[in-house]
């Protein structure tokens, strides 16, 4: 072999265990322990949230969600049921929460525009009820 191959070979050498030593000995991604202040911060409060309608009755039965996020109510109770604003029997303080009767094994969905706390009951079973606080 000629000087000019075996400068070129060296060369590649060179670069490739540059490259090895570089990629080896990068810094490993932040880990956090428990004295990083970041371990205890709140998870994001969710943009849509699920509330189970069984035939016992709404699970969770309290849920909080920030201004602009939406609630699926999703029925698995095996019959019928309703979605309504308390107070029972009027359904009047929340007015937008009057969903009428939804079937086995099919949702609702309603998103919140404002900050409150909003009360609801299954009109067909006043004894089960639940709560949405939306925060700003």
């Amino acid at each position: 072999m000629n000087k000019k191959y075996l400068i070129m070979i060296a060369t590649i050498i060179i670069i490739l265990l540059a490259g090895l030593i570089i990629w080896t000995t990068e810094t490993p991604p932040h880990q956090t322990n428990s004295h990083d202040s970041s371990a205890h911060r709140v998870a994001p409060l969710p943009k849509e949230a699920a509330i189970t309608l069984t035939k016992n009755g709404f699970s969770p039965n309290q849920i909080t969600i920030k201004v602009g996020s939406a609630i699926r109510w999703e029925n698995k109770s095996g019959s019928q049921e309703t979605v309504n604003s308390d107070n029972y029997p009027t359904n009047q303080l929340h007015r937008e929460l009057n969903f009428g009767v939804f079937s086995n094994n099919s949702s609702v969905v309603h998103t919140f525009a404002k900050p409150g706390t909003y009360g609801y009951h299954n009109q067909f079973h006043p004894q089960q009820h639940g709560k949405v606080i939306v925060v700003q």
